[in-house]
């Protein structure tokens, strides 16, 4: 419970840091782009049939998102508004079985406003996609347990402008894992998204 505990705070300290230098830059919004390349670090609470109970995994991920440039349209409508992308996440072998995962997918994201507030830019996002999850197999040597499930996974999130096109993204996010089970897997994700 401690190393969960840990694990949120730290992924929360990562998010919650580039709003303090944010703060201190004057207003600005990030400038429509026809595309826009996210890296980012990640930390979700596991819960699928290989993950044999709830686990944290940190790991990163990419996404790479298609949108209008044309700042007009982007304004007339949500529709228009919305951009379209791929995203792909790993997390690392991690925990006394040695769990680690691997997500890749297709992704929605809708901007709430039709300007951004002054240092915020949130919005909401869907992503339809697959996780792969093993782990260590108990009582065997070398062996593993694993799954592939299909995950739905809407989230929340906002962009921080920092500078021209580059602005930091944070996503809180639950991945809705159809397995034998379906469950709720947590998530937290921040980076750096650059458009172009």
């Amino acid at each position: 419970m401690h190393a969960r505990l840990l694990s949120f705070c730290a992924a929360a300290a990562l998010v919650a840091a580039p709003l303090s230098a944010a703060h201190a830059q004057s207003e600005a919004s990030v400038a429509p782009s026809r595309f826009a390349l996210g890296l980012y670090l990640a930390q979700y609470w596991l819960d699928t049939d290989a993950s044999n109970g709830s686990s944290g995994a940190g790991g990163v991920g990419a996404r790479l998102m298609f949108g209008h440039s044309d700042a007009t349209k982007v304004a007339s409508s949500l529709f228009n508004r919305a951009r379209a992308g791929v995203y792909g996440v790993y997390t690392g072998e991690q925990g006394d079985d040695d769990v680690s995962s691997w997500q890749l997918g297709g992704q929605l994201d809708f901007p709430l406003l039709a300007t951004p507030m002054s240092r915020l830019d949130p919005f909401a996002s869907l992503r339809l996609g697959v996780i792969s999850t093993s782990r260590n197999n108990p009582g065997t040597s070398g062996t593993r347990v694993s799954s592939n499930d299909f995950a739905f996974t809407p989230a929340i999130g906002t962009l921080i402008p920092i500078t021209g096109a580059i602005a930091f993204r944070g996503d809180l996010l639950d991945a809705i894992v159809f397995g034998d089970k379906t469950t709720n897997n947590l998530g937290i994700e921040g980076g750096l998204s650059i458009g172009f």
